[in-house]
């Protein structure tokens, strides 16, 4: 391989300056004191808001297409903490997709993520089409309440370009292609933290920490969309001392599946010794 070649097969490092904007979440592991009772040195940056800064040397590079046809798995390995500087670093690999990695100043590997722009058309999953349950009164989690196959009910969500442009200076992603004309594209993370959201409208969670995700773009979203988001458990397991879940969801609108999420999170962590 010719250097240049080596040089278009990375993506640029993307600096960015992360920050914790949900201190005052419901999900308290966004908040010092909570977190500092897993384990934790302080407040978690959100996975969503790590996830967004990892997309940015992606969209960048292919814009409009990859916001319309990218796929992306992503897992947490370390928290992000407020104010960390965050370095986020990919190449593309043979088969044309890439690897990014997203570290600290330590060099202390947060999360890794692979992605691709999907070639052909979407095969849209059949769960998309299940009636979600009837809208009923958020209870606490627990382990027995999380039933495997049974939908949840449907979020409602219409973003507007303002509430678009807020989730960009949320995650300082300052490309114009979240900004051109009266309904432009949606952010990738803003759609991903709408599978947090149709979890926090089913349950009450009081401390529960993202863990991983994989997002395929069906179609492309605009602010200004009337969009539904549906949500399916897939599976619940322990570990550690944890309690897991994976659900399935999307994002429509109309009768069109604009996404779909494979959705990880721990909806209860484990404290550590000597805590309450």
């Amino acid at each position: 391989m010719s250097n240049e070649a080596g040089v278009a097969a990375r993506l640029p490092a993307y600096e960015v300056r992360t920050h914790n904007t949900h201190s005052t979440s419901e999900n308290r592991m966004h908040s010092d004191e909570v977190a500092a009772a897993y384990g934790f040195k302080g407040a978690l940056v959100p996975g969503v808001t790590v996830f967004s800064h990892m997309t940015q040397p992606l969209v960048a590079r292919h814009g409009a297409a990859w916001l319309s046809r990218g796929v992306a798995e992503v897992a947490f390995a370390k928290p992000a903490y407020d104010n960390d500087l965050l370095c986020v670093e990919g190449e593309r690999d043979a088969d044309g997709g890439y690897a990014l990695v997203c570290v600290n100043e330590e060099r202390t590997e947060l999360a890794r993520m692979t992605a691709r722009l999907r070639e052909s058309p979407p095969v849209i999953d059949a769960r998309s089409a299940l009636v979600p349950a009837i809208p009923c009164d958020k209870q606490l989690v627990a382990w027995d309440l999380v039933e495997v196959g049974v939908p949840f009910p449907a979020l409602a969500w219409r973003p507007s370009r303002d509430d678009n442009l807020q989730w960009c200076a949320d995650v300082r992603d300052e490309l114009p292609v979240y900004r051109d004309g009266a309904t432009p594209l949606l952010h990738p993370g803003f759609i991903l933290r709408q599978a947090n959201l149709v979890l926090r409208n089913r349950f009450t969670l009081p401390a529960w920490i993202h863990t991983a995700s994989r997002i395929q773009f069906d179609s492309a979203a605009h602010a200004g969309d009337e969009l539904e988001v549906r949500a399916i458990p897939e599976e619940k397991w322990r570990h550690k001392g944890h309690e897991f879940v994976r659900l399935y969801v999307c994002v429509a609108r109309g009768g069109q599946v604009l996404s779909e999420i494979m959705h990880t999170a721990i909806f209860q962590p484990r404290k550590k010794a000597g805590s309450r």
